[in-house]
């Protein structure tokens, strides 16, 4: 994997943005009761102090989409799901700021700073072997992988896609691996080609991996405590059911 393959600018010394970009329906939500945010987002927060950390609402989803993709695209996704169109944002926002992702119901106790090697511009993990685990992303700006899902992102939707996970999870794993090795591979599938991939992205110098088995065995979270993974419990206070 070179180097200049990956990155569709010339700025090779440039290392990873400090932005951390969150989602959710409300920005108020860090002192709030549950073990998932007190030992989520919140503690995400306190272990950064040095990284710019920013909740976007629907609405800046929705403002942040209509000024970075064409309008007839924008067109397309403006009445879908917020999920929908949360999967489009997260790319944009990777690709445009660099920096990380990482959906609100995930536990976190290490800090970025102790998970980011010298040298490397881009943490990929997996879900077990099924897939490439689309709910966390952390890499520097202009990233070609992030491009490559966007134009498949925006692709689908033209030619009438409707399936959430095939513009999320389904395309995301598709994406890197036709990116670093030419060839796609697909979700649960190919448990070896997943693994093996694993191992090339680990050995690249500017490039990581890891297994993921959440919620207690993840990138940004240790597993020595488990605190309760009470998710359904604030999806309840928020009213807000399974997306569809």
């Amino acid at each position: 994997m070179k180097y200049s393959l990956l990155w569709s600018d010339n700025d090779n010394f440039k290392s990873i943005e400090k932005n951390i970009h969150m989602t959710w329906c409300s920005k108020d939500i860090l002192d709030l009761e549950f073990d998932i945010i007190k030992h989520g987002i919140k503690k995400m927060k306190d272990l950064n102090p040095d990284w710019n950390f920013l909740i976007s609402n629907d609405n800046d989803v929705d403002e942040y989409l209509k000024m970075h993709i064409p309008e007839h695209d924008y067109e397309l996704i403006k009445d879908r799901h917020i999920v929908e169109k949360s999967d489009l944002w997260r790319l944009l926002k990777i690709y445009n700021e660099g920096g990380f992702y990482q959906d609100l119901d995930r536990f976190y106790d290490v800090s970025l700073n102790d998970i980011i090697k010298d040298g490397v511009l881009c943490i990929l993990p997996t879900y077990r072997d099924f897939d490439f685990a689309q709910d966390i992303m952390l890499s520097r700006s202009k990233n070609k992988i992030y491009e490559k899902a966007i134009q498949m992102n925006l692709n689908k939707r033209r030619e009438g896609a409707t399936k959430i996970t095939s513009m999320g999870p389904e395309l995301w794993i598709i994406a890197i691996s036709t990116v670093l090795t030419g060839k796609p591979l697909y979700r649960g599938r190919n448990a070896i080609g997943i693994q093996k991939l694993r191992e090339e992205i680990i050995e690249c110098p500017f490039l990581d991996s890891c297994i993921e088995n959440p919620p207690y065995n993840t990138l940004t979270f240790s597993g020595k405590n488990k605190p309760n993974f009470d998710k359904n419990k604030l999806y309840s206070h928020f009213k807000i059911g399974f997306h569809p």
